[in-house]
C-alpha cells in the first residue's frame, strides 16, 4: 500500500490541451458574412419597396358602387410611392359617396391597394321632390340604377319635408317611424316584411300601411312596431290571407287588445 501511494506521487503531471475545432473560426464567419448579405437584400427589398407607385387597386364589398366609381373618388395622385399616400385622405375622399358607410384601405406589397367597402343597403324609397332611397339610419341615397334589386317599400307623403339632399340623415319622427316599422317587419316576420308595398306619412298624423296584395289601408299608429306587426303577421295569415278583401276599407290595428275592420254595408 505504502508503496502504491509512492507511485502515485511519483506521476509526472500531465497537462491535457482542448483541441480547438479547425473549421470553427471559418464557420462563424461565414454565418456573419450571410447575416450580412441578407439584411443588405431585406434593406434594398424595403427601400424599393418605398419607391414603387400603385399600379393596381383591388376593391371588395361593392355592390352598388362600381369599382371605377371608388377609384375615381380616391383621387390618386400619379406617380407617388404607395408607402408615402395616405390612406387616411383616400378613405376621406371614398367616404363622399353617401352610400359608402365604412371603408378601409390596406397596402399590399409590392405595388397594390386593397380597398373593402361596407355599403348602406336601401331599406326604402323616398318619395319627396324628388325620388331617393333611403338606408335604415336615416341616411338619404341617390336613387340609382344597379344590379342590385331591392325589395322594399315606398315611403310617401314626405312633400312637407324640403330641401332633401343625397348624404345627409334625416331625423324627421315620421321618416323615423316609417323606418322603425320596416325593421321590425324584417325582424319578425318575413311575410309582413314582403307585404307592405307603402307607408304614407300623414303630416303628424298615424301613419298608414298598403299591402301589395290587396292594397287594403291599414292604420297603423306609431310606437311599439314589433308588437303591432306580430299583431297584424296572426290576424293576416288567419283571416286575411287566401279570403276576398274587395269589401274591406280598412284595418285598424292601434289598440291593443284587438284588431278593427271596417267593411263597406
Amino acid at each position: 500500500m505504502k508503496n502504491d501511494k509512492i507511485m502515485e506521487n511519483e506521476l509526472p503531471n500531465i497537462e491535457v490541451e482542448e483541441q480547438q475545432p479547425v473549421h470553427g473560426k471559418r464557420v462563424y464567419l461565414y454565418f456573419a458574412v450571410l447575416a450580412v448579405l441578407i439584411l443588405s437584400v431585406f434593406g434594398i427589398k424595403a427601400t424599393w419597396q418605398r419607391h414603387v407607385p400603385v399600379r393596381q387597386v383591388f376593391v371588395e364589398g361593392i355592390s352598388v358602387i362600381s369599382k371605377d366609381e371608388i377609384v375615381r373618388l380616391m383621387k390618386l395622385p400619379p406617380n407617388v410611392p404607395m408607402y408615402e399616400l395616405d390612406l387616411s385622405a383616400l378613405q376621406r375622399n371614398i367616404l363622399t359617396n353617401s352610400f359608402v358607410k365604412r371603408v378601409v384601405i390596406q397596402r399590399d406589397a409590392p405595388s397594390a391597394l386593397r380597398v373593402i367597402v361596407e355599403e348602406r343597403t336601401p331599406s326604402a324609397i323616398l318619395l319627396a321632390s324628388d325620388m331617393f332611397y333611403i338606408a335604415s339610419d336615416g341616411t338619404v341615397l341617390p336613387y340609382i340604377a344597379s344590379s342590385e334589386t331591392y325589395d322594399i317599400p315606398v315611403i310617401s307623403g314626405v312633400d312637407s319635408l324640403s330641401g332633401i339632399k343625397t348624404g345627409q340623415k334625416l331625423f324627421n319622427a315620421d321618416v323615423r317611424e316609417a323606418l322603425d316599422i320596416i325593421d321590425a317587419s324584417k325582424m319578425t316576420s318575413d311575410y309582413i316584411a314582403h307585404s307592405i308595398s307603402e307607408i304614407r306619412l300623414r303630416r303628424g298624423h298615424d301613419l298608414v300601411l298598403y299591402s301589395f296584395e290587396s292594397g287594403v289601408p291599414i292604420i297603423f299608429g306609431k310606437g311599439e312596431a314589433v308588437k303591432k306587426i306580430v299583431k297584424l303577421d296572426a290576424f293576416w295569415q288567419k283571416f286575411i290571407q287566401n279570403n276576398e278583401t274587395k269589401d274591406i276599407q280598412y284595418i285598424d290595428i292601434r289598440f291593443d287588445d284587438q284588431v278593427i275592420v271596417s267593411r263597406t254595408s
